[in-house]
């Protein structure tokens, strides 16, 4: 059995929330009549677990007491098993909460990387930013102006917007890109084209009309709402400038 002190210490949780959640019958401790003190046994346990986990979900108390009725008619151990689940949930939720934050600090280290010049502006765009290489949003990419067989080539782009799909190659053409647009030379010009064949086409299976149609469209969107590096129009017109001197294609 433990006090109502004990409990507290435990779960880091005030003796008057226990004391409310007494009273308004979601968590009913034995009472000794004669002291009027409060014990809880290891069933009260679990439950407050249970409780505590899905006020982490955001439930409410009146949502909370519904499950909790239907918990109750378990065993022990089942009881057990759901409160360990729903705790495992809230971890995984906070665990997707601290990967959407490290993701974002490490667009901001690549941008900054990439751009090292940027102004503040630039960084708090660069922390808010989403790529545009999700084809599902179709105020960017129309799906009626695609094939379905394009479509699919467009699904497997590597998302800009997640760090981890930067390979080496990819960052250092934008490292390129970006310092080209800082100061330009014949030679980093002959160097950005060559590293552009080697990365860009086999993203779109070598399908030249596809790579084009989609630059295309984001460069129309750029050129709507200002964007930092790498989706920005300094950006298009710096590589269409080095794609018009060397490549016959697009002459």
């Amino acid at each position: 059995m433990y006090t109502i002190s004990e409990v507290s210490k435990r779960f880091n949780i005030s003796q008057r929330t226990l004391r409310y959640y007494h009273e308004i019958n979601l968590l009913i401790p034995n009472v000794n009549h004669k002291t009027n003190y409060r014990h809880y046994d290891d069933a009260h346990l679990i439950d407050l677990q249970i409780i505590i986990s899905l006020k982490k979900m955001g439930m409410s108390l009146d949502q909370i007491k519904g499950m909790l009725e239907g918990i109750r008619s378990k065993n022990t151990n089942h009881r057990l098993e759901n409160a360990i689940n729903l705790e495992i949930s809230v971890i995984d939720k906070e665990v997707a909460k601290l990967m959407n934050r490290k993701n974002k600090l490490l667009r901001l280290k690549n941008g900054i990387e990439l751009n090292p010049t940027m102004i503040s502006f630039d960084i708090q765009r660069l922390l808010e930013y989403i790529t545009h290489n999700d084809i599902n949003k179709e105020s960017t990419f129309p799906i009626q102006n695609f094939s379905a067989e394009e479509i699919e080539i467009l699904k497997g782009l590597p998302n800009l917007d997640d760090p981890t799909a930067v390979n080496r190659d990819m960052k250092e053409l934008l490292q390129m890109i970006g310092r080209g647009i800082s100061k330009s030379n014949d030679l980093l010009e002959k160097q950005i084209y060559t590293k552009y064949l080697k990365v860009v086409p086999p993203l779109f299976n070598y399908n030249y009309n596809l790579e084009k149609k989609y630059f295309d469209v984001l460069e129309e969107s750029a050129s709507k709402e200002a964007k930092v590096i790498p989706f920005n129009q300094s950006f298009f017109n710096y590589v269409n400038q080095i794609l018009v001197k060397f490549d016959d294609r697009r002459h």
